[in-house]
C-alpha cells in the first residue's frame, strides 16, 4: 500500500471521518488487523477559519501548502485533502510537493457523469456554493448544469456546517432544513460538497442520488493506495 499524506484539520470532525474510513477500506482489501498505511497533518482550525471568514485566500493556501510541504518530507506518495473548500489550495500544493494530489473533484465527477444525472444540487461551505473556483473546478470534470441553494439557503447550510458539524453537534431540526431546500430545488440529485455532511444527510434521508463526496474520495483514495501504478 502506498504512503498517503491527509491534510486534516479544516475540520477535526471529517478529518476523523477520513481516518476511520481510509482503515475500514485497508481492512476491507488486506483483511485481518491491518490499517491504512497513511500520515495526518492536521491544521489548526482556528486558524483555518479565520483566514476562511476573511477570504483571506493566500494565507490560507499558503498553511495547506506547508502542511503539504511536511507530508512530502516525511516519505508520503500521494496528497489527499480532506475538505471541499480547502481543494482551493490543491494546484499550488501540486506545484509546491511534485506529489499527486488525489483530488476529490476528480472522484465527484466520475461518480456524476457515471449516473447520468444532470442537474445535482451543490450544498457545502458558503464559498463553495457561491463563489466561482470551486464550481469552475467542477465544470472541468462535469458537463451538467449544477444547482446551488438561494443566497438565504446559503446561509442556512452554512451556519449548519460552520456553527454544528464542524463542532459534532448534529440536529434533527438542522437535518429537516437542509431536506426542505433539498426538496424545493428542482434538482435531480444533490452532491454533499462539504465533508461534514454526511455527518447528517445520506442516501437514506433522499428520494434522489446522493453523491458523498468523503465517501467517493476515500474511496478513490484507496483505490490510488493499492494500485500497481
Amino acid at each position: 500500500m502506498k504512503m498517503l499524506g491527509v491534510i486534516g484539520g479544516v475540520s477535526p470532525e471529517s478529518t476523523a471521518l477520513y481516518y476511520r474510513l481510509l482503515n475500514e477500506a485497508a481492512r476491507e482489501k488486506l483483511g485481518g488487523e491491518h490499517s491504512a498505511n497513511l500520515m495526518i497533518y492536521a491544521l489548526d482550525y482556528g486558524v483555518m477559519i479565520k483566514h476562511y471568514n476573511a477570504r483571506d485566500w493566500n494565507a490560507f493556501t499558503a498553511e495547506v501548502v506547508a502542511g503539504a510541504e511536511r507530508l512530502a518530507a516525511a516519505g508520503v506518495q500521494a496528497i489527499v485533502i480532506s475538505s471541499n473548500t480547502t481543494h482551493i489550495a490543491a494546484e499550488a500544493v501540486a506545484e509546491r510537493t511534485g506529489l499527486p494530489v488525489l483530488h476529490m473533484l476528480d472522484a465527484l465527477g466520475e461518480a456524476m457523469t457515471r449516473a447520468g444525472v444532470n442537474k445535482p444540487l451543490l450544498m457545502g461551505t458558503p464559498v463553495v456554493m457561491g463563489e466561482a473556483h470551486y464550481r469552475s473546478e467542477l465544470t472541468k470534470r462535469y458537463a451538467g448544469n449544477v444547482l446551488v441553494p438561494t443566497e438565504a439557503q446559503q446561509l442556512e447550510v452554512g451556519r449548519i456546517i460552520l456553527d454544528e458539524l464542524v463542532n459534532g453537534v448534529v440536529r434533527s431540526a438542522s437535518r429537516a432544513a437542509l431536506l426542505e431546500i433539498i426538496a424545493n430545488s428542482g434538482a435531480d440529485s444533490v452532491i454533499l460538497g462539504c465533508t461534514e455532511l454526511c455527518m447528517i444527510l445520506s442516501a437514506d434521508h433522499c428520494d434522489i442520488p446522493v453523491f458523498d463526496t468523503t465517501a467517493l474520495h476515500v474511496k478513490a483514495a484507496s483505490q490510488y493506495a493499492f494500485s500497481e501504478a
